[in-house]
């Protein structure tokens, strides 16, 4: 009887600690999925440039998408980021504080020595300049910088005319938030870097521990952080955005309207985040639902409401009209360069995605992450389109929740279940003896 008694229960042991590890692998199952699926997208971005081999590139894309949704589906609705004021460990502060002071030395001594030839750079400064001077920035025309091959790839039939190409400014008012202190620092691009510096200090302020300053750390000093900086994409700008959104949603819900307007109006195509901005309210009411989303419009109508009284047809014309003339680049990293096909197949998955996506996943901020990135990667991925800047964003929105739904916290909670499970089987098995 005793050896029965001692069978049942090394049978038992062996039951909950099956159970624990399952219970701990589901758990991480999301976290592992979004850090996987941003490393796979930045590295599918970042290997194309130097290779030029979509085969390899869209391998990786593809996986990332797969993990991502697949993460985003079985995420659980506790909630991940602690609410109201949470400070941090003083010493966490202090290496954050270096990190920026690093960044932003490295980054001024990139921007002030290496050379940058990209047509983004030379549209911000003239309309920085225009603006200053009095302009409309919109509307207007800027010199063509490439050479008769590179416009020929850059630039569709009529869209630079005696040098010149046709359009003033083809970015959302937003980002003169940018443009115009860094221009009057001598350059556009040192509002990017403080734009960078401020996602990083609102990462660890949404996340003040451990799993936060890595995030940080990671932003702050990742070599392709550097190179968006240096090509003055506005992504930088779109990512620090989104990271005021997330911080605001969590600590401070009366500013997110305002943040949540200012990241809408940001760039064109954040229109893919509209379906998910219930994931943004805890708890969450229809009513709740639509009074964000009235007032977040109403901060991003109200960012292009003077340059739209200014010029109306400029600002359509740059906003809107020229990027739907853009060509197809061969050189983007989609699969509808080597499949056509997808450039009628990728609206449809789009959509089919925000369906799903907008009823699906768990109720809480990370997610909002989650379901915007992969909204972007579906959306470039499929499109004539798509480079380094928008794959760069993309991956830090993943980052972003797979650091957020980490289950640091959960790991007492499982092994305290584990060990009740344990002593119920043991107690069951004493009494049927």
């Amino acid at each position: 009887m005793t050896t029965q008694v001692e069978g049942l229960g090394d049978k038992s042991e062996r039951l909950c600690a099956s159970q624990t590890r399952q219970g701990r692998i589901l758990r991480r199952f999301p976290a592992l999925g979004l850090l996987l699926s941003g490393l796979l997208t930045l590295c599918g971005a970042v290997h194309i440039l130097g290779t030029n081999n979509h085969g390899a590139s869209l391998t990786l894309i593809a996986v990332a998408i797969v993990l991502g949704i697949a993460a985003m589906k079985v995420a659980r609705s506790e909630s991940i980021f602690e609410r109201g004021a949470s400070r941090g460990l003083w010493h966490h502060w202090v290496i954050l504080g270096l990190l920026l002071m690093l960044h932003g030395f490295l980054a001024h001594r990139m921007i002030s020595t290496v050379p940058v030839k990209i047509d983004c750079y030379t549209i911000h400064q003239d309309a920085a300049a225009s603006l200053l001077q009095g302009r409309d920035p919109y509307g207007t025309t800027h010199a063509n910088i490439y050479n008769e091959t590179e416009t020929r790839l850059f630039f569709g039939p009529g869209m630079v005319v005696n040098g010149r190409v046709q359009v003033g400014f083809p970015y959302p008012p937003v980002t003169f938030l940018s443009a115009l202190p860094g221009y009057l620092l001598g350059d556009v691009r040192y509002g990017y870097v403080a734009a960078i510096l401020l996602s990083a200090i609102f990462v660890f302020a949404l996340m003040p521990n451990a799993r936060g300053l890595s995030l940080a750390a990671f932003i702050l000093l990742s070599p392709v952080t550097y190179f968006v900086e240096h090509q003055c994409w506005t992504e930088a700008l779109v990512w620090a955005l989104l990271c005021a959104t997330l911080y605001t949603a969590v600590k401070h819900p009366r500013w997110l309207p305002l943040a949540l307007g200012l990241f809408l109006a940001s760039k064109q195509y954040n229109f893919l985040a509209l379906p998910f901005l219930g994931y943004l309210l805890q708890p969450f009411t229809r009513k709740a639902y639509w009074k964000l989303f009235g007032a977040s419009l109403a901060v991003a109508m109200a960012t292009v409401l003077p340059f739209a009284i200014w010029n109306f047809h400029a600002l359509w014309h740059d906003l809107v009209l020229f990027h739907l003339a853009q060509p197809v680049r061969q050189d983007a990293l989609s699969f509808a360069i080597p499949f056509p096909l997808f450039m009628k197949l990728g609206p449809l998955l789009l959509l089919a995605f925000i369906v799903w996506g907008a009823r699906r996943g768990s109720l809480q901020p990370a997610i909002f992450a989650v379901a915007y990135g992969m909204a972007l990667l579906l959306f470039f991925s499929t499109s004539k389109q798509a480079f380094l800047n928008y794959y760069f964003l993309i991956a830090q929105a993943f980052l972003l929740a797979a650091t957020a739904l980490w289950p640091a916290r959960h790991a007492h909670a499982l092994l305290s279940g584990s060990e009740n499970t344990e002593s119920r089987l043991q107690s069951e098995h004493a009494n049927s003896t």
